[in-house]
């Protein structure tokens, strides 16, 4: 028979990957940390689950200190940020303002950290060290020499896979237009 243990990493895996294919065009309310909420929550979570849960404030942090003890990559900082905005914008006690510019986003003037974090790639990646999934530059140095890298590099990213890196699948990235695509797998082959 199967033990537990087995059973909850498949079914973590499986939840992931369906997360990341169902989740693919949507987008929570913009606001104050809309992308930061988006990029954590889209790790595990379709952002559907956001807005059907409708919580409290205490309930939103007693979900986000759930989230981080099962090892959601998430600084104590970032937890305030998403705290008040679901708070502000998905409690169940009072509407929601009307949408807003997310403030809060990161990237600056940069296209390609916009496009990251449009894409919730730096929910599981970072340049430097491995979050969920490797790092930027892990990536780089594994494809560092292959002249087919940006070839393969897209087709990864455009369909998602899974074993390559670990166990965890990276979901597919169907919507993204072909220009940002390139640009992206240009970026990452740059980190070296």
């Amino acid at each position: 028979m199967f033990r537990p243990e087995a059973i909850r990493a498949v079914t973590l895996v499986a939840a992931l990957f369906c997360a990341g294919a169902l989740a693919q065009d949507e987008r929570l309310i913009s606001g104050p940390g809309s992308t930061l909420t988006e990029n954590k929550c889209k790790i595990c979570h379709e952002l559907q689950h956001i807005g059907r849960a409708q919580l409290s404030p205490g309930e939103w942090a007693d979900n986000l200190r759930n989230m981080k003890e099962r090892g959601t990559p998430m600084t104590d900082e970032e937890m305030r940020a998403i705290l008040e905005y679901l708070s502000v914008y998905y409690n169940r006690d009072k509407p929601a303002p009307a949408p807003s510019p997310d403030t809060l986003a990161a990237g600056g003037d940069d296209p390609v950290q916009k496009l990251l974090d449009a894409n919730a790639c730096n929910g599981c990646h970072s340049v430097d060290k491995r979050v969920v999934g490797p790092s930027f530059r892990e990536v780089a140095a594994k494809y560092a020499g292959d002249r087919d890298a940006p070839a393969r590099l897209a087709a990864k990213i455009r369909v998602g896979g899974q074993g390559a890196w670990g166990p965890v699948p990276m979901p597919p990235n169907s919507a993204l237009q072909e220009t940002d695509l390139r640009r992206i797998t240009a970026w990452v082959l740059d980190r070296k």
